[in-house]
């Protein structure tokens, strides 16, 4: 009998299928639930904006047709929104298509790869897959700690790779810092920064646009997402900025229509609908607040986050028992046995409703467990 797992190639053989957070349906099923609520997977607790749904609605009337493989009119719409070039943009289907493109592209058996402790799971995989050396830096203080990265940066040191805000973390690196350590990187190392939980982060004064620092450095490769802020994750299309040359390279990579009908049209509003975002950005601010006053109540430590999740602490009690009674309660929170956290749970900031829900039951829980 042939064993494929010989044949196949880099370093596949040596990672782990990625494990997806309990779908409401498979929970209702197994547990004969009908009320489940999911605080696990860092969507919008609001769906998708009504103009995002009725442009989707629209196009699959289209769906006989192959979509614009080049995205014009998303590209269009973020050069109108935000002033980006279109020459320098990457649509993928999510953040995690076009980071998968971009190690393709770069990565390999003969150079490293950098990122902090409990980074995005798909960069120890993507690098692992294509045969390269991981480079993984400590946290400091639950933050990157970039002095020590940039002393890791060696010459075969091929990428430094970022999420801001982290995930499943949820820490910020500030804007000044970020911009100090790229400047202090050399140029032929490229800087990712995975954006995906962006528009969480605007509340900050001095947050600043890092997508127009590619123009002051070539090296700099920032993505974005509309799964998250923008409610578009079934659909899954996101962007990556680079410098033109790279732009080229990944787009001779990537598979011609990634990015389908639907999604397209639904990016292009969702980028008309500011009252949307800001509703689902304001209703996260607040009820992430609450989230810390719940923590320090229940003397829990919930570290910092500037995401639309939060993970929480729970030294002292069994982690894993508590996201069991949860679930039994109909909550979906999310272990991260994955990231050998085994006394955090992260939770998704959901409506107010749920996170009273939430908040209820895992009061109960908590005293019954002392």
């Amino acid at each position: 009998m042939t064993n494929f797992s010989e044949l196949a190639n880099g370093g596949l053989t040596l990672i782990k299928p990625y494990q997806a957070g309990k779908p409401i349906e498979e929970v209702q099923r197994e547990l004969g639930l009908n009320d489940v609520i999911k605080l696990a997977s860092n969507e919008n607790p609001f769906g998708m904006s009504e103009l995002a749904k009725k442009a989707a609605l629209k196009c699959v009337e289209e769906g006989n047709i192959y979509p614009d493989s080049n995205g014009f009119y998303l590209k269009q719409k973020l050069q109108a929104k935000f002033g980006y070039n279109p020459n320098k943009i990457t649509l993928g289907a999510g953040s995690n298509e076009l980071i998968n493109l971009l190690f393709a592209a770069f990565v390999n058996d003969k150079v490293n790869v950098i990122f902090p402790e409990y980074s995005f799971c798909v960069y120890p995989m993507e690098t692992t897959v294509n045969g390269a050396k991981a480079k993984v830096i400590p946290l400091k203080n639950y933050n990157a700690d970039l002095d020590a990265i940039l002393a890791a940066i060696d010459e075969n040191t091929r990428i430094v790779a970022f999420a801001n805000p982290s995930n499943p973390i949820g820490t910020a690196i500030s804007s000044k810092s970020m911009h100090d350590f790229i400047a202090k990187v050399p140029k032929n190392v490229l800087v990712v920064i995975d954006e995906a939980y962006n528009e969480f982060n605007s509340g900050d004064t001095t947050f600043e646009d890092s997508v127009k620092w590619t123009e002051e450095f070539e090296n700099l490769v920032v993505s974005r997402t509309f799964s998250k802020a923008y409610g578009l994750a079934g659909l899954r299309v996101g962007y990556m900025v680079a410098n033109e040359e790279i732009t080229s390279l990944l787009n001779r990579l990537r598979a011609p229509f990634n990015v389908n009908i639907v999604a397209l049209a639904a990016a292009v509003a969702a980028l008309d609908d500011t009252e949307f975002l800001k509703k689902t950005v304001d209703n996260n601010t607040k009820e992430r607040d609450r989230y810390a006053k719940f923590c320090e109540e229940h003397k829990l430590f919930m570290i910092p986050s500037k995401a639309n999740f939060v993970a929480i602490d729970f030294k002292g009690y069994d982690a894993q028992a508590i996201a069991d009674k949860l679930l039994h309660k109909g909550i979906i929170v999310r272990p991260l046995l994955g990231y050998k956290l085994q006394d955090i749970l992260r939770i998704s900031i959901g409506k107010p409703e749920e996170n009273d829900r939430l908040f209820t039951e895992l009061d109960a829980i908590l005293k019954e467990s002392k």
